[in-house]
């Protein structure tokens, strides 16, 4: 009876003990991690960004106390992400809470831009030369979202010159000088713009180059002269000289009949008059019988001369 008055009475002050005990004091909760990134640009997708926190009981839930995400980022989990869609700046207030229910918050800022699309690639050629083919040129571009579009917003292409895709090229056809703007619109619709001039120039004449004149060397004959010389046409015969003891002189022969010049024909170096060679040869053969004759006639005078005494 004793020992159980004595475990009563034990109990009681435990009891008193226990019921007069102030409360344990609960852990804070503090955020660890950084605030999101900002600024964005409106119209990319961005990395899921992580909340964490330390000094409360897990699991930890993330949630959104005050202001809002840009529209298109949202909360997943302990994380938030996404494709912002309209620019601005954007305060919130982002709240973790521990399993017991206790939490810690932190403000954020989170500014949207619009992409600075910026061409990239060069000019196209210029000047170009009229009728030649040119290569491809590829017009590129950063600071948008991919994909981006070719077009020309301003002024145009030369005719003959074309675009493909994000490039352009061709054959001008008609020489002279052409402005244009060449814009390059990405996904979201921001673009970005470059002038160009185009300069078409017409295919330079060539100057033909002066060709001396050959000095052609005069003809000099190394054959037979042009003109071959040939028998006297009217020979001279000598004058008969009358002898005293015949009283009769011997009258000086008469001149043959004058003969035509031979005249020159292609081949072989004969002289020929007319066109029948046949007569040209009886009558030179005629005029050699009258000269032989002649010269015979003065020979049989002579001699008769000196044989017969005075």
């Amino acid at each position: 009876m004793k020992t159980l008055r004595s475990v009563m009475a034990m109990t009681m002050v435990a009891a008193l003990l226990l019921g007069t005990a102030s409360p344990a004091a609960a852990v804070a909760v503090t955020i660890t991690s950084g605030a999101p990134r900002s600024p964005m640009v409106l119209g990319q997708v961005y990395a899921i960004h992580t909340v964490e926190a330390t000094g409360g009981t897990e699991p930890y839930r993330l949630s959104v106390s005050a202001g809002s995400l840009p529209p298109g980022m949202l909360v997943v989990g302990n994380s938030l992400g996404g494709s912002p869609t309209t620019a601005g700046t954007y305060t919130l207030t982002l709240r973790m809470t521990d399993a017991a229910g206790q939490f810690a918050e932190r403000t954020a800022t989170i500014e949207v831009r619009e992409p600075t699309v910026e061409i990239t690639s060069g000019a196209p050629r210029s000047p170009m030369v009229l009728g030649q083919v040119y290569a491809i040129h590829t017009v590129e571009a950063t600071g948008g979202t991919e994909p981006y579009r070719l077009s020309v917003s301003a002024g145009s292409l030369p005719p003959g010159m074309l675009l493909v895709g994000n490039s352009l090229g061709g054959s001008p056809t008609t020489a002279g000088t052409y402005p244009a703007t060449l814009r390059m619109t990405d996904k979201n619709g921001f673009f970005g713009e470059q002038d160009v001039t185009i300069v078409v120039a017409e295919a330079a004449t060539p100057t033909p180059t002066p060709t001396a004149t050959p000095t052609v060397p005069s003809p000099t004959p190394t054959g037979p002269s042009a003109t071959p010389t040939g028998p006297s046409a009217t020979p001279t015969a000598p004058t008969a000289t009358p002898t005293p003891v015949d009283p009769t002189s011997t009258p000086s022969a008469s001149p043959p009949a004058p003969v035509p010049s031979p005249s020159k024909t292609s081949g072989a170096w004969l002289p020929v008059t007319g066109s029948n060679s046949t007569l040209v040869l009886l009558s030179l053969g005629v005029l050699a019988f009258s000269i032989g004759g002649i010269l015979l006639v003065v020979t049989v005078n002579r001699r008769r001369r000196f044989s017969t005494p005075e």
